[in-house]
């Protein structure tokens, strides 16, 4: 190596990171650096081309570059920052650009400065780790690339990928249950798109501790590490990282790591020492570790103390960055136990819905095209899975091969997945002379030496996944013990390189979820107790749920052994419902779901699948439902014609409801609601003639209660037409509630003749509740002048509505009129002192009203005093709500405690602000009344809607006595 002497600042600090630079600048960007050199007429045209003649070794090439570069800035230092500007417009050398101006400004001045020798410096061992790590990622290729997985198409399609900001458990339940398509899901969580080139870049310009990724089976987080760790060793991206390291979780290396050299694989043990000693020497500075598929980790390798666990808490290496990708159900225990390290979560979810149909056009013609999206609208189980790369892969593959063959398609995971594993296997049998001549075959009735061998390989498959003797991913000596040698292309085999360039050879299934269903079917050919003893240990562990999805699709009578809380009515959740679709077995499911009361309540929007699912089990029961589900994906209806089976729907309370789902939902079969009880519709649009013809409908000759809430604000409600129905049907309505309506003077007169009407025949007693709505001033005369005559009215809500002075006045004298009220709801009616007066004369002569609402009001002082004087003379008033009224004042709630402690022993709770607790309430002379419990102050001054619609839509509107 030649030698040199450089007496300017700017050349010395070029000369200090020579051997950096002679290392990094890699072979594709010499010409350009060269040609930008050029341009700021550093380098010569010569030293140009010569830089760009690729038949000179690059090593040479770019030590004769950084020389003349040096040598110019030597003679001209004031181009010193224009040479900087050379690497800096190369993202991948930003920071040895970084690093030389920082030792500009630390290299001595001084012009009789010693001469440099310019010498190459031996490799630290983490250079050469590096090296040898870019060699293996260069070298491989893409895992599983070729027939695997199945291709329709060869276009690349880039997937969607976010990051997961702030309440990380509500964005994963989101994610786990959304309806949308991802393009919706994104928009509507106002989720931030991210990108592999801005994955480890922080706000602040650190870098990050633990990023994790995760994604559902298949999404693509395999691919997504093998991506990066090529791009790296390409130079394309973090080129600030000396060291990436891929940590397959599956290997057995990882899983048997007992300290931090077992993880920087090498045949030589003293080179892995050395590699980890410099690890640990420079804090883990400069080095990424990409743990790959933690949730394949079993739970002791991350056990305190173990090397994993002391990297993901920055003990070991606390300055190395490590990203992990994960299946979602593992995450919260990353959260858990290592919260303080994660930087920043990131999801990839996959395929958008344009991506979706780019990726059919790509693999179908336009007919067929047309063709397959009906098959997917039909069978909302595979439609919901074609956002996930892997199976969009299977699904079409499938599809093309059994419209060839004539065969009836699939229509659950079970089926695809039993498809799929079919016909790798006869792909392989075609592969054997002596099976030539085979066309079709199954996994019951696989011809002889591979029946054996593959009933070894699930037998492989289970006891890998549970953990109970080897691993994942296995060497040739473990595969011996289960005589599998022969894998029947269901696996693969791939070769780690060692620093020595000796390899070593294992296996492993051809993917995780294949790996799930071959476990599935080695354990859906157990005896019944071994599988009853399965389900009650793991049915409940998430790390399980596929496997499970899969057994009692091969077996639908083991649903009996997954149990159900015990309670008087069943709480079924999304999963328990799509385990019952995957059956497809309706006396199976009629079984499992017995004669109880099932209650589903989802947390969010129901997807498709959810509500597809959701009417095969009420069209396969014979049991009583209680539902509160989204109607926004109901599209697609499943029929069973059999009327063995007797399902009821006794409570329904609907969200997003539109005109047409609404009349799809109610086109399931006519049994199913002639037992219903209590109907609530939450509507995204007018509905009332299709609510009219559902409430005139012979079917629901026992519903007693209906509410029907706007989901905007101020939406015209034609009242007649559900009033005629109303007349027609249902004599004996309990419960009419109505929200966010415009109600007409000539629809408020309906409802006071249907109150009339049941007054004269005697008919039970009746509740009404109006929340939010428009009703004008003639409207509210009608209702008020008809609480006067009523005697069926029990229960009245008039809550978000203005009540004028006059009003007031006319409800005070209906009030005192009225023998059969019970409770009045009069939330947030503008109602202040004088109103709560002219109301107070009215109660006092009242002998009926068990609980009053006058929350969000603006009542003063001399309202509550007319109250508190109220009190003393009222002996039947049970509940009386009064938090939330901003000018009571001290002085207002002490008059009113006063009445309770002095005069009033019947009303059990008042309810006051919680800011305007007097001082003397914690005296000694009122021990009595603040130990009894009846008072108590509210400092929750948010307006909860989802506790007024309850209120709005229960019968019992107050826990009165």
């Amino acid at each position: 190596m030649a030698t040199q002497d450089f007496k300017t600042t700017a050349a010395k600090a070029f000369l200090e990171h020579y051997d950096k630079l002679v290392d990094s600048i890699q072979e594709a960007d010499l010409p350009v650096l060269g040609a930008r050199f050029f341009c700021r007429q550093i380098i010569s045209r010569e030293t140009m081309e010569m830089v760009g003649n690729v038949s000179t070794l690059r090593a040479l090439r770019v030590s004769k570059l950084m020389l003349t570069v040096m040598a110019h800035l030597d003679v001209h230092p004031d181009k010193f920052e224009s040479a900087l500007d050379v690497f800096r417009e190369e993202l991948v050398y930003t920071e040895v650009a970084s690093m030389i101006s920082l030792s500009f400004g630390n290299i001595p001045t001084d012009s009789q400065h010693s001469p440099t020798v310019l010498t190459a410096s031996p490799k630290t061992a983490i250079g050469k780790y590096a090296d040898y790590r870019k060699n293996v990622y260069l070298r491989s290729k893409l895992p599983h690339k070729g027939k695997w997985p199945p291709a329709p198409c060869k276009k690349i399609i880039k997937l969607a990928t976010i990051e997961i900001e702030d309440d990380r458990s509500h964005l994963a339940l989101c994610k786990l249950n959304r309806s949308e398509s991802i393009d919706e899901y994104m928009k509507n969580n106002s989720m931030n798109s991210i990108s592999m080139e801005d994955l480890l870049t922080e706000k602040d310009g650190s870098l990050p501790k633990v990023v994790i990724i995760q994604g559902v089976p298949g999404i693509g987080k395999s691919t997504f590490a093998w991506k990066f760790c090529r791009k790296w060793a390409k130079g394309k991206i973090y080129q600030q990282y000396d060291l990436v390291v891929l940590l397959r979780m599956r290997d057995t290396r990882v899983r048997e790591a007992t300290k931090l050299s077992n993880l920087f694989f090498s045949e030589d043990a003293d080179f892995s020492n050395e590699v980890a000693k410099a690890a640990v020497s420079n804090s883990g500075k400069g080095i990424l570790l990409l743990m790959e598929g933690i949730d394949e980790l079993p739970a002791s390798c991350l056990a305190d103390g173990m090397p994993l666990s002391n990297l993901l808490q920055g003990e070991s290496l606390p300055l190395v960055t490590i990203i992990v990708t994960s299946r979602p159900w593992a995450v919260q225990t990353l959260e858990e136990k290592f919260e303080d390290q994660i930087s920043r979560q990131v999801e990839i979810l996959g395929f958008t819905r344009e991506d979706i149909l780019r990726y059919i056009s790509h693999a179908f013609t336009e007919e067929e095209k047309t063709e397959f999206l009906e098959y997917l609208r039909s069978h909302p189980q595979l439609e919901s899975i074609m956002h996930i790369p892997l199976n969009a892969a299977f699904v079409v593959q499938i599809y093309k091969q059994f419209r060839r063959s004539q065969q009836a398609i699939p229509s659950t995971l079970t089926q695809l997945y039993t498809a799929l594993v079919e016909g790798l296997l006869l792909r392989y049998i075609k592969s054997v002379p002596e099976f030539d001549t085979l066309k079709i075959i199954s996994v019951s009735s696989l011809p002889e030496p591979v029946q054996t061998h593959f009933h070894q390989l699930c037998l492989l498959a289970f006891m890998s996944f549970t953990k109970l003797t080897v691993q994942v991913t296995f060497t040739d000596s473990e595969a011996a013990l289960y005589e599998c040698f022969d894998f029947l292309g269901l696996m693969q085999s791939s070769t780690e390189l060692t620093i020595n360039t000796s390899t070593t050879v294992s296996h492993s299934f051809l993917h995780f979820t294949i790996q799930e269903f071959l476990a599935a079917y080695h354990l859906s050919k157990q005896p019944s107790q071994v599988q009853e003893l399965f389900l009650e240990i793991h049915s409940k562990d998430p790390q399980f749920s596929m496997l499970i999805t899969f057994l009692v699709g091969l077996n639908s009578s083991v649903l009996h052994c997954i149990k159900l809380p015990e309670s008087k009515i069943q709480d079924l959740s999304t999963f328990h419902l799509h385990l019952l679709y995957e059956t497809q077995y309706p006396k199976d499911v009629c079984k499992f779901l017995g004669n109880m009361t099932m209650r589903y309540y989802p947390a969010l929007t129901s997807t498709s699948l959810d509500l597809h699912a959701l009417s095969y089990c009420l069209c396969s029961s014979n049991c009583h439902w209680d539902l509160k589900i989204s109607l926004r994906n109901f599209s697609s209806l499943f029929r069973i014609s059999d009327e063995f089976y007797k399902g009821h729907i006794i409570n329904l309370e609907i969200m997003d409801a539109s005109r047409s789902n609404l009349q799809l939902f109610f086109s399931l079969p006519k049994r199913l609601f002639s037992d219903m009880y209590r109907l609530v519709i939450r509507s995204c649009e007018p509905v009332e003639s299709v609510v009219g013809d559902i409430l005139s409908d012979s079917r629901l000759t026992n519903l007693k209660q209906f509410s029907l809430l706007n989901k905007s604000l101020q939406v015209s409600c034609n009242l007649s037409l559900i009033m005629e129905s109303l007349f027609a049907s249902h004599p004996n309505f309990v419960h009419i509630g109505l929200g966010n309506t415009v109600i007409s003077s000539s629809d408020m007169a309906g409802l006071c003749k249907y109150m009339s009407f049941r007054s004269q025949s005697g008919s039970p007693e009746l509740t009404l509740g109006f929340i939010q709505n428009s009703i004008g001033s003639e409207s509210l005369r009608l209702l008020i002048s008809a609480v006067a005559f009523s005697n069926i009215l029990t229960h009245l809500v008039i809550s978000f509505n203005h009540l004028s002075i006059d009003l007031l006045e006319m409800l005070s004298v209906a009030l005192s009129a009225n023998s059969s009220l019970q409770t009045l709801g009069l939330d947030n009616c503008l109602i202040d002192g004088e109103g709560a007066e002219l109301l107070s004369t009215g109660l006092e002569e009242n002998r009926t009203l068990l609980g009053l609402d006058l929350r969000r009001n603006p009542i003063n002082v001399n309202g509550a005093a007319a109250l508190a004087s109220m009190l003393t003379m009222n002996t039947s008033l049970k509940i009386l709500y009064l938090s939330h009224n901003k000018q009571i004042g001290h002085v207002g709630a002490l008059r009113l405690i006063s009445a309770l402690q002095n005069d009033n022993k019947t009303l059990a709770k008042l309810s006051l602000p919680a800011e305007y607790e007097p001082i003397e309430y914690e005296s000694i002379l009122m021990d009595d009344i603040r130990n009894s419990g009846r008072i108590e102050f509210i400092n929750n001054t948010n307006l909860v809607w989802n506790t007024i619609a309850h209120e709005f839509t229960s019968f019992d509107i107050w826990p009165y006595e």
